[in-house]
């Protein structure tokens, strides 16, 4: 049955390979729509027809079930799609059926989410009104280099090196929180424990590691942050809260945004991670390349032309952040 082999699947092939909350989402996903809904399906017989009613269980959902089940997006729907198209490809590679059967059936049409974002004027503002210097850093970060929130929260020392000339920061990890049953890495996963249940970890794909310059105002800004906070090992984190402790993203960094909005009358519903979509947003209005947007934002989605003949050099990076800082009047 379907059902039994992605027991198997999460257990031998998912969970060993992978990060917990990658792992955990995985088994969420299985659990709560894939077994439910086509779970009692032999392997051997899945049909395009069992793709369409695991899309039709979770979008129209069931009032009259007990306790009544209620529709999901095709967001979900899509997801779940992807994970089945991947435990099906591992049974194939284990000889288990001749073929993917999700391969014959058409993926559900996922409606894209809306993300929102700040105009160039409204970042300067939040930017600007922000009086605390941690805090100043952290925007500058989000908007002109579209750092991840985990990346900043869990930058350290070391990862501000010198190259070529250029003050740069080398993005090796990003901190994670990990609740007790989400701990059981991967073997071959380096982790370093920080406190309470915060790791720093590696970034999730290999275009997550990448080296972005700093445009010169916030090099400054930055290695003089860094300086003021006295004797700083290597690998310490640059920004921690009163306690000496990291930051967290939910009781920290969030609720300061929100007081940034306000601080900046900005009216909407902001986000950090509204930040990154910003500054990419920023990239595309002045008209950089791809293979540039990609190297600064750590963007898994290079194409293959991008990939394998193009270079992108400090100083072509150097420039599109300079452009960005100018277009927010930063520098």
């Amino acid at each position: 049955m379907l059902g039994d082999w992605l027991d198997r699947w999460l257990k031998e092939f998912v969970k060993p390979r992978l990060r917990p909350k990658t792992w955990k989402t995985y088994s969420s996903v299985v659990n709560a729509d894939i077994k439910p809904s086509i779970g009692g399906v032999r392997l051997h017989q899945l049909q395009p027809k069992h793709f369409r009613a695991m899309e039709q269980w979770i979008t129209k959902g069931d009032p009259d079930s007990v306790p009544p089940r209620n529709p999901k997006s095709s967001g979900t729907a899509g997801s779940a799609w992807r994970t089945l198209h991947k435990a099906l490809d591992d049974a194939v590679k284990e000889g288990i059926i001749e073929y993917n059967p999700a391969d014959r059936a058409t993926p559900p049409r996922v409606r894209p989410a809306t993300r929102s974002t700040l105009s160039a004027a409204q970042a300067r503002a939040l930017i600007d009104a922000e009086t605390d210097p941690m805090w100043h850093l952290m925007w500058r970060l989000s908007f002109e280099l579209g750092m991840r929130q985990g990346e900043r929260l869990g930058l350290t020392v070391d990862e501000v090196q010198m190259i070529d000339g250029v003050c740069c920061i080398v993005v090796r990890q990003q901190l994670q929180e990990f609740s007790e049953d989400e701990r059981d890495f991967p073997a071959d996963m380096s982790v370093r424990y920080l406190e309470d249940s915060a790791y720093l970890v590696p970034p999730k794909t290999n275009s997550g590691y990448r080296v972005i310059p700093l445009p010169q105002s916030l090099a400054v800004e930055l290695l003089a942050f860094i300086k003021a906070r006295g004797n700083l090992r290597p690998d310490d984190l640059v920004f921690v809260g009163a306690d000496g402790k990291h930051l967290r993203r939910q009781a920290d960094e969030e609720p300061h945004f929100a007081k940034a909005l306000s601080n900046a009358q900005i009216e909407g519903h902001y986000v950090p991670h509204s930040a990154r979509h910003t500054a990419a947003t920023a990239m595309m209005q002045l008209g950089l390349n791809s293979a540039v947007r990609k190297s600064i934002m750590g963007h898994a989605s290079v194409s293959v032309t991008d990939t394998v003949y193009t270079h992108v050099s400090t100083a072509d990076m150097l420039k599109a952040t300079s452009e960005i800082a100018a277009m927010l009047s930063i520098d």
